[in-house]
């Protein structure tokens, strides 16, 4: 009977140890732009706005946040790994996520453009007053003034007509 159980056990722990095996190689299908259910592929639009640490613009609510006088202190924020985002000159601060589910990190995609002022141009999400964009181009603004792209950039009226954002750029 001792001996009868024990096989009893050993079958059950083989068992156990290949629907694990298994479980563990099972893996969701990953999402990216060409299998994407519409409704989770947000808007097509674009963001102007300054790269900083969230932390800060999310404390402090003066319209100084949007853009400091002095980058030390965002500089400093980013070098301890902050979070990154864009954050609008009307305060808007919108988190920068990957095109992919699951979302993969976009921390390393924004590094050369801290404390700079860009055009990034993507998918835009909203939900419950968050924002969020999935950046297809980014690119410095300065760099687009020198090149006299900055008269082309596109205003609420055009880009944000379908969507319930507040003024990216300019009055309303």
């Amino acid at each position: 009977m001792q001996r009868n159980r024990s096989g009893l056990y050993g079958v059950a722990l083989t068992l156990l140890f290949f629907a694990a095996f298994c479980y563990s190689q099972s893996k969701p299908p990953k999402l990216d732009s060409s299998n994407m259910p519409a409704q989770l592929n947000g808007t097509e639009g674009s963001v102007t706005g300054y790269v900083r640490d969230l932390a800060c613009p999310y404390r402090n609510k003066s319209k100084e946040s949007a853009k400091p006088p002095d980058d030390s202190c965002v500089r400093e924020c980013v070098k301890a790994g902050a979070p990154l985002g864009i954050i609008t000159e009307d305060g808007m601060v919108f988190n920068v996520i990957s095109h992919t589910m699951p979302d993969t990190d976009q921390r390393a995609r924004l590094l050369p453009y801290v404390a700079q002022t860009v055009h990034a141009t993507g998918r835009v999400f909203e939900r419950n007053g968050a924002h969020a964009i999935a950046i297809d181009k980014i690119e410095v603004v300065s760099k687009m003034i020198r090149k006299g792209a900055w008269a082309n950039l596109p205003t609420r009226r055009s880009v944000f007509a379908h969507a319930p954002f507040r003024c990216l750029r300019g009055k309303p």
